[in-house]
């Protein structure tokens, strides 16, 4: 029986640039965690600024 497929999910930018930092070898092993977990945090922060205004939305309309 086959497991179902997870979708993967979308590497940040700061997620991609410090991966690609590892492979190039200018950031050590030890240090991706790090990095890896500072880029995430940054990108949830981004994500909740821009959903935090569509939150708020337009003054309702209410007809009296």
């Amino acid at each position: 029986m086959r497991k179902a497929s997870t979708p993967a999910r979308r590497l940040s930018q700061g997620e991609q640039r410090a991966l690609a930092s590892f492979i190039a070898g200018r950031l050590p092993a030890g240090q991706l965690n790090d990095e890896l977990c500072r880029a995430r945090e940054v990108a949830l922060a981004q994500a909740e600024a821009r959903q935090a205004p569509a939150a708020l939305g337009a003054p309702a309309l209410n007809a009296a």
